[in-house]
This record gives C-alpha cells, sequence and structure tokens, in this order.
C-alpha cells in the first residue's frame, strides 16, 4: 500500500493530527507504514497538518515562533570543551544538537533522515558511500558550509593521532574524497550499510575548517538551529535562533540550557516553573511527577540500554552454563515494574536497544526461570555460586543499586 493510492487514509490522518488526537511522532509512524518516505511523511505534516492543507494556518496546529525555550539538563561538567572529540557526557550531547549540524539525523519517527546531507548513495559492495552536501547551509559566522568543513571535521576523529572518542568509529575509512564544493566519497576498508546511520554519533558534528586541514572548535561556530551568544559549561548555556538554519524547525527564539546535576534540584526547577522541560526525571519520583497537572512525561525510547557485562574470558563467566543460568536468574518484568516504574522493555542480553534498526526481535525473549538456573550452575558445578555486583545511583536514572537487590 502507498500513500498515493490511499489519499483518503492520509487526510484521515491529516484530521486527526490537527485536531490534536494524533502526535507528530505517532502521524510520521503511520505515513510510513501507509508506504510513504520518511522525507514525504515530513513533507506532509508540513502541508496538511502545520499548515491546515487548505493553504492558510490549521487552528492551533501550527508551530508559531516566539519565546524562550528553557531547559533543564543533567550530567555537565565545568571541564567541558567544544572539541566534539571530548564530550561524554548528556549536557554536551543536549548543546551539539542545538548549535551544531551532523551529516544525517535520526528523525521523530526514528528513521534516517538528512540535515548537512541532502542525500547519499553506495556503491554496490558498501565500500563507497557518496554524499550530497546542501548549498543552503551556513555557519552562525556567517560562513558559507561545503565540503572542506565535512572533511575536516571528519578527519579530526581519524588517523592515529586523534584522541576522539568516535575514532573507533572511523577506523574504516580509508579515505575522504571532495568529489565538488558540495560532494564528497568516503572510502572504506569494508563494506558498511550503516554508514549513514553512524553518521549521527553526537561527536560527529560539522565544525569550520581550518587552511591546514584542522577544525575550528575553540570558537564554538556550529552551523546548528540556535547560535551560542553566553555560555559556562557545567553551567548553562544561552542561544538565540539561527535564521540560516537550513531544515525545518527552529522554532523559538532563543534556548537557555542550565545545567543541574541533582536530581533534586533538577526537578524542583521544573515544578516551580524555572524552567519549562527537564532531560531526565528519577524513576522513584516519576510517580508523583505523573499526579502533578500541569507536567507531563514524554517516555520517549531511546538507544539505551542497562546491562551487567560478563568477561567470558575470566572464571566463572568462561563457563557458557554458568552465564545462561545467570541470564535465567534475572526477573526482568519486576525490575522493570519495580526499579522502572514500567518506562522500559526487556533487552534480552543484547548490547542495544529494542527500539533500535536492525534489533533482532526474531529471538525469544528470556523469561525468568530460576530453577533451570539452579540446574545449570549445578551442572557448571557451581552450585552456591556468589557474585559481587558493583553499583551506584549516581548513573542516571537512578535505582541501580535498588536494580542489583
Amino acid at each position: 500500500m502507498s500513500g498515493d493510492q490511499n489519499p483518503d487514509l492520509l487526510e484521515r490522518m491529516a484530521r486527526e493530527a490537527r485536531a490534536g488526537r494524533l502526535t507528530r511522532r505517532d502521524f510520521h509512524a503511520c505515513a510510513v507504514a501507509a508506504g510513504l518516505t520518511a522525507s514525504a511523511a515530513s513533507g506532509l505534516w508540513t502541508s496538511k497538518v502545520a499548515w491546515g492543507g487548505s493553504g492558510g494556518k490549521s487552528s492551533g496546529a501550527a508551530p508559531r515562533k516566539g519565546g524562550t525555550f528553557r531547559l533543564g539538563t543533567h550530567n555537565g561538567s565545568t571541564s567541558d570543551s567544544h572539541d566534539p572529540g571530548t564530550w561524554n557526557d548528556a549536557a554536551m550531547v543536549q548543546l551539539a544538537h542545538t548549535y551544531r549540524s551532523y551529516l544525517t539525523m535520526i528523525n521523530p519517527d526514528n528513521s534516517l533522515g538528512p540535515d548537512i546531507a541532502d542525500s547519499w548513495e553506495a556503491t554496490p559492495d558498501g565500500r563507497q558511500w557518496t554524499f550530497q552536501i546542501t548549498r543552503n547551509a551556513s555557519f552562525h559566522s556567517g560562513r558559507r558550509l561545503t565540503a572542506d568543513d565535512v572533511i575536516a571535521s571528519m578527519n579530526h576523529h581519524r588517523g592515529a593521532a586523534s584522541t576522539s572518542a568516535a575514532a573507533p568509529l572511523m577506523t574504516d575509512v580509508e579515505d575522504i574524497v571532495k568529489n565538488d564544493d558540495y560532494s564528497l566519497t568516503l572510502k572504506l576498508a569494508a563494506g558498511n550499510a550503516d554508514l549513514p546511520w553512524l553518521m549521527t554519533d553526537y561527536h560527529l558534528v560539522i565544525c569550520p575548517a581550518n587552511p591546514d586541514g584542522s577544525i575550528d572548535w575553540r570558537s564554538g561556530d556550529g552551523s546548528g538551529p540556535y547560535k551560542i551568544v553566553d555560555n559556562e559549561f557545567g553551567v548553562g548555556c544561552q542561544l538565540v535562533r539561527h535564521d540560516g538554519w537550513h531544515r525545518e524547525g527552529a522554532y523559538f527564539d532563543a534556548v537557555d540550557l542550565t545545567v543541574l546535576n541533582d536530581p533534586n534540584a533538577l526537578q524542583t526547577a521544573l515544578v516551580t516553573g524555572q524552567v519549562d522541560a527537564i532531560t531526565m526525571v528519577e524513576l522513584k519520583t516519576l510517580a508523583l511527577l505523573r499526579r502533578d497537572p500541569n507536567i507531563a512525561i514524554d517516555n520517549v525510547p531511546s538507544a539505551t540500554a542497562f546491562n551487567m557485562p560478563m568477561f567470558c574470558d575470566r572464571s566463572p563467566f568462561d563457563d557458557v552454563d554458568v552465564r545462561t543460568a545467570l541470564k535465567l536468574a534475572i526477573d526482568r518484568e519486576e525490575i522493570i515494574r519495580k526499579i522502572t516504574s514500567d518506562t522500559a522493555i526487556p533487552g534480552n542480553d543484547f548490547h542495544i536497544a529494542p527500539n533500535m534498526p536492525y534489533y533482532p526481535d526474531d529471538i525469544p525473549q528470556r523469561t525468568y526461570d530460576p530453577d533451570r538456573a539452579k540446574a545449570l550452575l549445578k551442572k557448571a558445578g557451581a552450585e552456591g555460586l556468589a557474585i559481587n555486583l558493583s553499583a551506584a545511583d549516581t548513573v542516571p536514572p537512578g535505582g541501580a543499586v535498588e536494580l542489583c537487590v
């Protein structure tokens, strides 16, 4: 079924969205399920929902520009910097997507969409990926963004001298070739069908290129939807809309990010109206926040996967029966109910989240089976096995100690 073949369905979806009964995320998901591409679904939202579909604005559904969005964010540090290779906390991830751009981006429906790159294609073996760069992007300093900036930004994470946390993602990139000012090709040592997805990694932002091929990360210049006016790492950042933003969005006049590392301070700021939204809620107080009629909880499926890894080359985890027994000894449903307040889903011992692309959901989910776990431990000669677990509730969103218990 395609959207062109079922215009009545798409029109009904648009009416439901304009009436507020279908969120943008759900609208995109339904439109893609109906046969539209992600870009076509985005265009349909703009033409049929955001602007009413009749040449005029819809009643209340159209995004309105103006105002300041105040965000309280957790996990920031005074040691943070504009160097994308050093980013490792939530506050910098939030800031990164606010003031800088990427080659590609993940859409609200978890599909892959364009950012700096308008389009991309690969050779049949997946070893060469060519990206066509938009001609509409500019840095906050006024410079036009070109392929030179993209190449320099990617090379910042490449090579033996790179200290970037994203260096492992670029290991197979053997060369990056400039085709023209708005086109470049990444040549890989081996085929990789996921390369456009990898380009959304939060470290891989596009920065202005210096004449020597390095990047100017120190100035904080970017090409994202908002540009920095004032910033103090670990404290907060004030930004205003970048009128040269090349994609949809940037509806606010300004964005204020405030770093609040203490969970109580973060939630108090929300409850008292000091901020409009916060990035993390402590799960043990989630039920209380849900009772506040002025607060909406948006539980967005993420790429986060919480697990307790075992070193398979060390005793007792070098025995597959011991590992399987420990997996069967975990009551995932009870953990989800009691520890995460029903905000999570079981992950089946994988290191990726179930909502991520290519998750192997055809593999049956492990369930709690203490009897079989005991039998496997007996088979392995490990009856009465004792395991030491280390946990810290400082890791958001808390509950790690209770989870281990």
